[in-house]
């Protein structure tokens, strides 16, 4: 519709206006003035937990100018232009080396002397604060709660310690912004509070690009990560809480340390997690460790071998914030990053022919995770406000969309590249956005990629494509680009053409010729992504040398990575359904757990419901469904039954392997393929074949629109150990209790089990496939 300029203006000078009475209202609510109940009571707030489309409050409402997916003005790009900032690589970090201490029957480990750091202990430092009280556990901000985040006690003590003995530590602290950085040189910077995110060791100015960590199997770590954020909430400038968890997505790891169960920690706490690097199946796959596919490079030349199934092996993942309620907003502020994982197969060594290596493209200067021709592409949305500071609009339930596309957290950049081979790890680390990127040339026509992984698991064979799947929130596509084509002086771009009209899915994918036109309303859709082919590049892995368009290619992309894992007969099938609110089943609107700000006005706007039974809202404290033993096969149909809302639905812990959508051929990059994340499709189902062993504890499966995930659509389930294996914890083989953190430390709930959820209850409701009905006769205290 053709507006009159004057008429334009003024439009945008009301949606402009709501948004600032929106920002009041947020500003009224971090300050606790006034509660999202009282809004409800008043009619600015609905149901539904978003606020009402009425002129003055909403850009939505008919006399507001909103013509693009944010419902806000659009960003403000202050002249920039796509493609004149180079984008920038993730900040590598570096771990320090970890010494054995013993301590009584205990074994510590010891930081460098230089670093002042205390021990890495196997029970948290909150266990001895609880004991004694003294001052050498005190947070040091707050000297009425102990100095560690980490839960007391053996619940939270870290499993299989000595056996996954960590020898390196990552330290890091999230924190305030440094002043001077902007998403672009033309831009405004932001302020020290519009983005919290890490920097190295315990400096507590934070910093961007964010981080890359690289880790191996057969060296486990630990992630030390300090809360340097402000004690008052309030100074969030608009969103985001000072409490928080960090999930490493999606590691084979413990649940002390998967940071998604309800253990979040608050500002002066550090908390120590385990990255165990434990290869999948490690108690019933290659137990003696003979296989040297199951494998990490040993820094030396060779290979350390491990236990565990080379199929389960993991390349490109990342970590990111899980407080619960808080994660959308946590993780569009800052609180991510980059993980790579290196093995035996994928040693991040190009040159190495050992026969179990297979060359991927990354470089030479290095024994492994040469990332010179290896590169993280971490793809998020942004919005700006009038200012140009960093924007989130926390009443949007059904999706967040920014306006502008980042990569490396800088708009429009270019990246320069030699005519050879590329890895490039593609991450979809936006809120609510789904994105399906493809490249073109300089004539905007196709430009080939071969698939090589979906989200960090190596495909049994690569694929060639012009253009990915749709990849929602937290998905990821591990591809190779022969640039050898291309002389010096070319362009390849990368495009979107996912268009979206609101959050919760997007409307269609656009042809080629109409992404490129950007034939849409959608600023999100067209190229964002710019390769100039160059005749030389710095090392990364090597500063001060230089690599050129002469020397030789040394990569490989051998035509199969991996082994199907087979589909079998599962154990048991569940059934999970991601639904929309359906008030006609009663659905609770008591006590939310953990805190959520009041969030739950008469009840949140999206469910699970688990074997057709009740549908539920997150609550941390209830597990809505029981894997009783480990080593066991289950089937998953994870079913969209909201709508027309699209749902990525992730799983912590475990991978999976596709084995249908709707009983329909899948794609070339999902038949068969392992994942942790899943589009659902609008009405649709997926199903999918997940087995759980070697660690205990509380786990999540949510959808991974972080926005919906934070309106409650989130299960929590636990996974039992096996008490007659020496190996697993003995803690474990029983429900753990739920911690509740405050910073005065943490106390327990005990937690309520749904019966359709537990196997061994006699309301289960699940499909047993295998197997006879004694399940009534197993012991009642793993239940």
């Amino acid at each position: 519709m053709y507006l009159k300029p004057h008429a334009s203006r003024r439009r945008k000078k009301e949606a402009q206006n709501a948004r600032n009475n929106r920002a009041e209202i947020v500003k009224a609510l971090t300050q606790g003035h006034v509660s999202r109940r009282e809004l409800f009571k008043w009619g600015i707030f609905t149901g539904l937990g978003t606020l009402a489309t009425i002129n003055g409050l909403s850009p939505f409402a008919t006399s507001a100018y909103a013509s693009v997916p944010t419902g806000v003005p659009r960003s403000p790009t202050f002249g920039a232009m796509p493609f004149t900032y180079r984008m920038p690589r993730l900040r590598l970090e570096e771990p320090h080396k970890l010494t054995e201490k013993p301590n009584g029957y205990e074994l510590d480990l010891a930081f460098p002397g230089y670093l002042d750091e205390p021990e890495a202990r196997r029970l948290s430092y909150h266990t001895q604060f609880t004991e004694s009280g003294g001052d050498d556990y005190r947070n040091p901000r707050f000297s009425g709660g102990p100095m560690e985040g980490r839960p007391p006690g053996e619940y939270f003590a870290h499993q299989r310690w000595r056996e996954y003995l960590p020898q390196k530590a990552f330290i890091m602290t999230l924190g305030r912004l440094q002043n001077g950085y902007s998403f672009h040189p033309n831009f405004p910077e932001q302020d020290r509070d519009s983005v919290w995110t890490f920097n190295t060791g315990r400096e507590e100015e934070s910093v961007l690009p964010p981080p890359l960590l690289k880790v191996r199997y057969g060296e486990p770590v630990i992630f030390r990560h300090y809360n340097a954020l402000p004690e008052d909430r309030r100074k969030n400038n608009g969103f985001g809480s000072i409490s928080m968890a960090t999930h490493n997505h999606n590691a084979h790891n413990a649940s002390a340390s998967d940071g998604a169960s309800n253990a979040h920690f608050y500002p002066g706490q550090f908390y120590d997690y385990h990255w165990s690097t434990t290869l999948a199946r490690a108690d019933m796959i290659n137990t003696d460790a003979s296989d040297p596919r199951a494998s990490g490079p040993d820094g030396y030349g060779g290979l350390t071998y491990v236990k565990g199934d080379h199929r389960e092996l993991q390349s490109s993942l990342w970590f990111h914030d899980h407080r619960f309620f808080f994660t959308a907003e946590n993780v569009y502020k800052g609180h991510l990053g980059a993980l790579n994982y290196y093995s035996g197969p994928d040693r991040g060594n190009e040159a190495l022919d050992d026969g179990v290596n297979h060359r991927l493209p990354s470089g030479t200067e290095l024994d492994w995770g040469n990332i010179d021709f290896d590169v993280n592409l971490m793809i998020s949305d942004a919005a700006l406000d009038e200012d140009g500071q960093y924007f989130f609009d926390i009443f949007e339930t059904i999706g967040f969309l920014g306006d502008l596309l980042l990569v490396n957290f800088a708009y429009k950049p270019f990246f320069e590249v030699l005519p050879r081979k590329y890895r490039f790890r593609l991450l979809n680390a936006c809120m609510s956005r789904f994105i399906r990127p493809g490249l073109i040339n300089d004539r905007n026509r196709w430009v080939p990629m071969k698939v090589i992984a979906t989200d960090g698991n190596l495909m049994v064979n690569p694929v060639s494509v012009n253009l990915l799947d749709p990849m929602g929130t937290a998905e990821r596509f591990d591809v190779v680009v022969d640039f050898s084509e291309f002389p010096v002086g070319s362009r390849i771009r990368m495009l979107n053409v996912a268009e979206h009209e609101e959050g919760g899915k997007p409307k269609e994918y656009l042809s080629r010729r109409d992404a490129i036109d950007q034939d849409t309303d959608d600023p999100g859709v067209g190229t964002f992504l710019e390769f100039r082919v160059v005749g030389e590049v710095d090392s990364v892995d090597n500063p001060g040398k230089k690599h050129y368009a002469s020397d030789p290619d040394y990569s490989r992309v051998p035509s199969q990575l991996t082994e199907q894992i087979p589909i079998v007969d599962p154990v048991r099938v569940r059934h999970l359904e991601f639904k929309g609110t359906d008030r006609e089943e009663g659905l609770e609107t008591g006590e939310c757990f953990p805190d959520c700000d009041d969030r739950n006005i008469e009840g949140f706007g999206w469910t699970i419901r688990v074997n057709g039974e009740s549908n539920h809202f997150l609550n941390a404290n209830r597990v809505s469904m029981l894997v009783p033993e480990p080593g066991v096969t289950e089937h998953w149909i994870i079913e969209n039954s909201s709508g027309g809302w699209d749902h990525p639905v992730h799983l912590h812990f475990e991978e999976g392997v596709t084995i249908d959508r709707d009983g329909r051929r899948l794609s070339r990059l999902e038949r068969g393929a392992r994942k942790d994340v899943w589009r659902t499709g609008a009405g649709g189902q997926v199903r999918v074949q997940v087995t759980f062993g070697e660690y205990g504890g509380a786990y999540v499966t949510h959808c991974h629109n972080t926005v919906h995930e934070d309106w409650a659509m989130l299960a929590r389930y636990d996974v039992l150990t096996d008490p007659n294996d020496p190996n697993q914890s003995s803690q474990h083989v029983s429900v753990i209790p739920t911690p509740d953190p405050s910073k005065y430390g943490v106390t327990y709930r005990d937690p309520e089990i749904l019966p359709e959820g537990n196997p061994f209850s006699k309301e289960y409701t699940g499909n047993p496939m295998v197997g006879d009905d004694d399940d009534d006769d197993k012991p009642r205290r793993r239940g």
